[in-house]
């Protein structure tokens, strides 16, 4: 096991970063994790990880974490929309990043792996290719602004020389997301979605293990340099959120929103939400987010060059459905 590559890991208790973690393990891999306090990364002590304490965007941190690496993963972001800490996000989504690319720089880290968003390459229609041709918004969130600046950072490092892939997972869902995906499939499966928008965005959709799957392939036989999309199936929220509620037996959502009428709710709930810590299904910026938008991006790359494949969401969101209504039967990650 001492003979094993080591792997550091930023991200390791989120959501896709606890099950790459756990089949790294699986596979032999030393892991060494950056995690905020020990108490967030003790299942990850269980896989026999290094447990390296620290903030994400302390550079002192991760000078320390980053040598004798074989590779490095960068998950480590702060996922949401709606009321957000903006200033917070800048802080770990792109400054962050920045002390990430800059650590691995410093160590000459052979094999560097930014995981970064469909989200930050702006909408498109499924035939855009997959390359980095910088998105300048408008931005419908905060998250999407401060991914976007981060994958221009990324992108930034590629080109001076550092040996990075880009892998940008398009809607990821999945057993056990508490972030905004797995809220609305909650909302949806327990009749707390009053509504639906008029013209829905299209996203594609793509279980959390098959990005896991593509992240590993990525190390494995990645192109230094490249971007690979991990996309899926491609349906519309309305649609998504029709399927589930299909499994789970209850009547999907039927009020469809005019768009502007949406958008104006959202705005005012926010306004009740940001004193009172009230969470709402319907937010200014899950309105703008999807408002008709198509997050189409093609995974041919990833297909071609790392023999990757993602499940159908036929496959994939019923497991996700049964784990919401009955978190006993989840399967094991």
């Amino acid at each position: 096991m001492t003979d094993s590559p080591l792997i550091l890991l930023t991200g390791a208790t989120g959501f896709i970063g606890g099950r790459l973690a756990a089949a790294l393990a699986r596979r032999g891999n030393r892991l060494r994790c950056l995690v905020r306090s020990a108490s967030k990364g003790e299942q990850l002590r269980g896989l026999g990880a290094e447990l390296i304490e620290g903030d994400v965007a302390d550079q002192t941190v991760l000078a320390t974490a980053m040598p004798g690496a074989h590779a490095a993963f960068h998950l480590a972001a702060i996922y949401d929309l709606g009321i957000v800490d903006a200033t917070e996000m800048q802080r770990v989504n792109v400054g962050g990043t920045r002390a990430f690319l800059d650590a691995a720089r410093t160590a000459q880290t052979p094999r560097v792996i930014y995981v970064s968003t469909t989200a930050a390459l702006g909408p498109a229609n499924g035939d855009q290719p997959d390359d980095d041709a910088d998105w300048n918004g408008p931005y419908p969130s905060v998250y999407h602004r401060t991914k976007a600046e981060a994958h221009r950072l990324a992108r930034h490092a590629q080109i001076n020389g550092l040996p990075l892939l880009v892998v940008c997972p398009a809607f990821v869902y999945g057993p056990d997301d508490t972030g905004p995906g797995g809220r609305f499939l909650r909302d949806v499966v327990r009749g707390r979605m009053p509504g639906l928008l008029a013209e829905p965005g299209w996203y594609s959709y793509v279980h959390v293990d098959d990005v896991v799957a593509g992240l590993i392939a990525a190390l494995d036989r990645g192109s230094t340099g490249a971007t690979y999309v991990l996309s899926g199936e491609h349906t519309s929220v309305n649609d998504f959120a029709a399927r589930a509620a299909r499994i789970a037996g209850v009547r999907p959502p039927r009020l469809r929103l005019p768009n502007a009428l949406a958008s104006a709710t959202g705005a005012f709930l926010d306004l009740i939400a940001r004193p009172t810590g009230l969470r709402f299904p319907i937010t200014r910026e899950t309105v703008a987010a999807s408002d008709g938008l198509r997050w189409l991006h093609s995974h041919d790359r990833a297909t071609r060059e790392l023999g990757w494949s993602p499940r159908s969401l036929d496959a994939g969101l019923p497991e996700t459905v049964i784990a919401l209504l009955h978190p006993d039967r989840a399967p094991d990650s």
